[in-house]
């Protein structure tokens, strides 16, 4: 039980380090305020463009993204994959703005605009290709993601496999 108690103490300590850092560094400065914008601009984005009739079909695939991208997050960090230096909340470790609100938004755009599977496969062919190599590049240029032992080109397969199985997953269901 030492040991349980020696891990309680550091996550204790950890957690008031982080606080203080979030405070010091990250609560109001430019990527604070991007942050924010991601989390709240591509909802509004999605509801502006969404097909209102097949609501529910887009919401069930973006919550499958939603549930998938925060797993594969929290792998990825647990395994100090990479890290956040910069987050828009001081709870928990995944990059909420891109797990809850941009992936799902893009995802669901591409599954609501792209119906054929060829289309939809190179559709997502590209939005991977975008989202590893300019915009994940972007977010480190930024200071908001910090790969650690990770590169961009293991990102590609896994924004594509991600969308495949979810297209695959809501059309068993329907």
């Amino acid at each position: 039980m030492d040991t349980f108690k020696d891990i309680v103490a550091l996550q204790q300590k950890l957690t008031k380090l982080e606080h203080q850092y979030w405070e010091d560094h990250v609560l109001f400065s430019f990527s604070w305020w991007l942050l924010l914008f991601l989390l709240i601009a591509p909802w509004l984005l999605w509801w502006k463009l969404v097909d209102k009739k097949r609501i529910k079909e887009m919401l069930l695939y973006g919550f499958y993204v939603i549930i998938i991208s925060s797993i594969l997050d929290d792998i990825g960090i647990a395994s100090a994959l990479w890290a956040y230096p910069h987050q828009l909340l001081q709870i928990g470790d995944r990059l909420h703005a891109i797990d809850l609100a941009a992936l799902p938004c893009i995802y669901m755009l591409i599954y609501q605009y792209f119906p054929k599977w060829k289309s939809y496969w190179i559709a997502t062919i590209i939005f991977a290709f975008c989202f590893a190599f300019i915009f994940e590049p972007i977010l480190v240029w930024l200071e908001i993601y910090k790969p650690l032992s990770w590169k961009f080109i293991y990102s590609f397969p896994i924004y594509f496999i991600i969308a495949v199985f979810g297209k695959w997953f809501v059309e068993k269901i329907k």
